[in-house]
């Protein structure tokens, strides 16, 4: 009788026990996961390398400029151009996510995600990206923006898309300019 007062008072306790424990926070977020990829890599230009409509792609610095070279040496992580090593100039170093898109001036250069996914965080679509020129943040509260997309330096009247706030990251270094030149 004793043994099984025992036994009967250990269930109990199981089960009170975990009734109180507390869930443990999911350790895969999508988002966390999906920013540490980005920031851990560079965005470089893999197509039409020389023109405003060249396309970035995600690559890993593996020699940074020196004393006699003043170029970086990367390889593609994804992209059109996956694997290829090369020495370029043309880097973005550092990107950050939009937290508040009607903060952001108009004529800020940003990159935006090629596919403009509806979906954020999925990191096997987001092999291209270009730069635009934020045209309007009207709709922010609805998560779009407004971007052009000029082809040359006399080029006012761009083409005009609707983004995903979501597919849009800021560029923070090297800060870019419009290509555009405007009379002042």
């Amino acid at each position: 009788m004793n043994k099984k007062w025992t036994v009967f008072i250990c269930v109990i306790a199981c089960f009170a026990g975990a009734a109180c424990r507390q869930k443990t926070p999911d350790r895969y977020d999508p988002q966390q996961n999906y920013e540490r990829f980005i920031n851990s890599h560079v965005f470089a230009k893999c197509e039409a390398v020389n023109t405003p409509q060249a396309r970035y792609s995600l690559a890993k610095v593996l020699k940074r400029p020196g004393n006699d070279i003043d170029y970086y040496k990367i390889r593609f992580v994804n992209g059109p151009c996956k694997g290829s090593v090369v020495w370029t100039k043309d880097l973005v170093l550092k990107t950050s996510p939009v937290e508040d898109a009607s903060l952001i001036p108009t004529g800020t250069v940003v990159l935006r995600n090629f596919d403009n996914p509806k979906e954020p965080f999925n990191k096997d679509i987001t092999d291209y990206w270009n730069t635009a020129v934020v045209l309007s943040t009207q709709r922010a509260h609805k998560g779009i923006i407004d971007l052009g997309f000029p082809r040359d330096r006399n080029d006012f009247f761009p083409a005009r898309e609707s983004i995903y706030i979501h597919n849009v990251r800021l560029i923070n270094k090297p800060v870019l300019k419009d290509i555009r030149q405007f009379i002042k």
